[in-house]
């Protein structure tokens, strides 16, 4: 008890260590070739495992994610780089609408290709935003909330793998990512 305030002083420390190696591994990921080789994949399970992963997190307390489309979609992929991708995702939509309301995660085969579309009910983005959203450290979050290299690093680890991330608006508001990939 008489050290209370050392102890907090090291976790609010070690805080900001993990915070500054999160953006050290996010630069090194920005410069690094890919580790694998895209192979197919069912996104599906990907899928399943992310949202199950984060539902038990605090920023998920008042968010209900419904997950929609085939049981099954085989892609071209790399099974952990898609699911950073699809974890930054869904962490962001649940930020953006401050733990409270709906988000729909939505795989469709579209021609030759396949997409995994995430969607938010939050307050959306302004074409400003949107125009340098994947830019390296440009962050909407408050100082010590984001680091500004989640979208960044996202859409490099799914161009390694001729993937791409996309935004846009949500019929009636809200934002929509899109990650389009080769079919398998």
């Amino acid at each position: 008890p008489e050290n209370a305030e050392l102890l907090d002083l090291v976790a609010r420390i070690e805080a900001e260590v993990q915070r500054i190696d999160g953006i050290v591994r996010g630069l090194l990921e920005l410069g690094r070739p890919s580790r694998g080789k895209p192979q197919p994949i069912d996104v599906r399970p990907v899928i399943d495992s992310c949202v199950k992963l984060l539902g038990a997190s605090r920023d998920f307390e008042g968010v209900k994610v419904d997950v929609e489309g085939p049981g099954s979609l085989w892609l071209l992929a790399e099974t952990g780089p898609l699911s950073q991708v699809l974890v930054n995702l869904l962490l962001n939509a649940a930020q953006a609408m401050s733990g409270k309301g709906r988000i729909v995660v939505r795989a469709e085969q579209v021609g030759a290709s396949g997409r995994v579309v995430v969607e938010d009910e939050g307050p959306g983005l302004s074409a400003q935003v949107k125009a340098r959203l994947f830019e390296p450290f440009f962050t909407t979050k408050g100082a010590g909330k984001g680091t500004g290299l989640g979208l960044a690093v996202s859409r490099h680890l799914l161009s390694q793998f001729e993937g791409q991330l996309e935004v846009g608006d949500r019929p009636g508001g809200g934002a929509r990512f899109t990650i389009a990939l080769p079919a398998a």
